[in-house]
């Protein structure tokens, strides 16, 4: 047991120095630096370097002065490590808001109407009667219906090569078009921005699918899951995390350039970087989130002693699953 907490204390050591200690011993640094160049000599190498000269002379033959300053500024690093932390909270939270409609009306309208015209768009060249049923099937996250024909034949006399060519281009310009319309959101958008529709999609997708109450199914489901998929899941959640607490530095370092101007620039980077970063967390941990669905829900069906004739859940059963989850909820 000793073993065991030694190692334990040990890696949350390491844990801790990599996630606070470090990065914000680099912005205690700067901080630093920032303060004594101010913005009228932000670049000046000699000023700064007089400045640590002095500082270096100042502790030379003081040691524990210097131990102090040393446990001063590893304080302030954690300290820093853990407001960056938090304000990655704040900044996760604004990816994934989903209210008030004063707040996000605008933005969902606006996601909406592009996401709908999109889908319009990917619709054409269906019978006309048809399309306003596929643009409610990708609204619902339900699949689209095998593509059809066109509707006008090709003349008699048109070479089978040419009609090929002309079924192959149409099939090229249909998945462009649905591309595009993904791009904005996978189902209709009711969320104002794209990592937060991306998350809230799964649940609609799922339900759609197999007709499960995805927030009371994923509990139970997560149960069966294998250690290796549990893993996975963590890390593409925790990878989520970690681009939010990296547009928290970001937060940090612009409200830095307020006292050294080259701290804005390197904020507005680490923010832009980790909303790319969030973007392709939120991506992965849904799509993860998704297959493991796929490949379980049978199991949990099973599991929960319902038959399963066509060998998966369909809406039907889905649905008396969701009742039996939800509880009368």
């Amino acid at each position: 047991m000793n073993a065991f907490l030694a190692e334990l204390g040990k890696k949350l050591a390491e844990r801790w120095v990599s996630l606070l200690v470090v990065p914000g011993a680099l912005f205690v640094a700067l901080a630093a630096a920032g303060s004594a160049l101010g913005h009228r000599h932000a670049l000046d190498r000699r000023l700064l370097g007089r400045a640590v000269e002095e500082l270096a002379t100042h502790y030379d033959r003081r040691a524990v002065s210097a131990v102090l300053l040393f446990v001063a500024v590893l304080a302030a690093a954690a300290v820093a490590g853990l407001l960056a932390r938090a304000l990655g909270t704040v900044v996760e939270r604004a990816w994934l808001i989903s209210g008030p409609a004063w707040l996000t009306g605008r933005l969902v309208r606006r996601r909406k109407d592009r996401w709908t015209t999109a889908a319009e768009r990917a619709a054409v060249g269906r019978p006309a009667a048809g399309q306003a049923a596929v643009v409610e099937q990708a609204a619902d996250g339900r699949p689209a219906a095998a593509e059809q024909a066109p509707a006008e034949q090709a003349p008699a006399g048109r070479a089978p090569a040419g009609r090929a060519a002309a079924a192959e281009q149409l099939a090229a310009d249909r998945a462009a078009l649905a591309e595009e319309r993904n791009a904005i959101a996978l189902t209709r958008p009711a969320r104002a921005t794209w990592i937060g529709d991306r998350l809230r999609g799964v649940g609609v997708r799922v339900h759609a699918q197999y007709g499960l109450d995805f927030p009371f199914a994923w509990p139970r489901l997560w149960t069966l899951l294998p250690e290796a998929c549990r893993n996975d899941l963590i890390a593409a959640r925790e990878a989520l995390a970690g681009a939010a607490t990296q547009s928290g530095w970001g937060l940090l370092y612009l409200c830095l350039g307020l006292v050294w101007w080259p701290a804005a620039g390197a904020g507005a980077a680490l923010m832009l970087l980790g909303w790319r970063r969030g973007r392709e967390a939120a991506a992965n941990l849904a799509d993860l989130t998704e297959a493991t669905v796929d490949l379980y829900a049978a199991d949990l069906a099973l599991l929960l002693g319902v038959d399963l004739p066509s060998g998966h859940v369909t809406p039907a059963v889905g649905r008396q699953l969701s009742e039996r989850f939800r509880k009368g909820a």
